[in-house]
């Protein structure tokens, strides 16, 4: 075997089913804050320097989904080096509505590093880098993290997202989205058919098909 093959990683993963939750409005906000890095400030008439006070934050809705995937990841390295194990959370948004993102909030998702139910995620390059050798790397743009927690039911995410202008704190409670039993599903496939049927030689009437029987005469 080459030097080259035996340097390359193994990867084991194992993830599991990916889960639809829906954001609880009620229990979610985003606050925004406009940054004034150049305040304009003036003198006073004794020789004070007065500067605005910092533009206080608003609130904003926030609803949409989140997919929850969690992932167990198994690293072999070889030579000596220990294997590592670790539970990753991947976090995808979706259908997203808020005034917060007219205003540049960017909330897609990402990646964080789980510890029981606690889960915490990083815009560091080298957040989760593993293995032998080392890493670098810079962030541009705005600055984000989060943390929170995952129990497989409900997710609670907190966050901020800080950038030249403007900084944004969120905080984020999503529950499983509430899936029709099969039962259900099909009875609303088949109600539009059961509301009409034939009444008579040739004619059609529109009549309720629940709590409804035909009597002949």
């Amino acid at each position: 075997m080459s030097a080259l093959a035996l340097l390359l990683l193994t990867l084991f993963s194992q993830a599991s089913e990916a889960v639809l939750l829906e954001i609880d409005p009620a229990r979610s906000e985003v606050l925004y804050t406009p940054n004034s890095p150049f305040p304009i400030c003036t003198v006073d008439q004794f020789g004070g320097i007065d500067c605005p006070p910092p533009a206080p934050p608003q609130a904003f809705a926030i609803a949409g989904n989140v997919d929850a995937n969690a992932i167990h990841e198994h690293w072999q390295f070889g030579f000596g080096y220990p294997d590592v194990e670790r539970d990753l959370l991947n976090l995808i948004t979706s259908n997203l509505t808020s005034e917060a993102l007219d205003l540049g909030l960017s909330l897609s998702g990402d990646l964080g590093l789980m510890s029981g139910e606690s889960f915490e995620i990083q815009d560091n390059p080298c957040f989760l880098f593993v293995g032998p050798g080392s890493c670098s790397g810079w962030v541009t743009g705005p600055r984000t993290g989060s943390e929170g927690t995952w129990d497989g039911q409900t997710l609670v995410w907190r966050g901020f997202q800080t950038s030249y202008d403007a900084s944004f704190n969120y905080t984020i409670t999503a529950t499983v989205a509430a899936v029709p039993e099969p039962g259900t599903l099909w009875l609303m496939l088949l109600l539009p058919a059961l509301m009409f049927f034939r009444r008579g030689e040739g004619q059609y009437r529109s009549v309720p098909a629940i709590g409804r029987r035909r009597i002949d005469r």
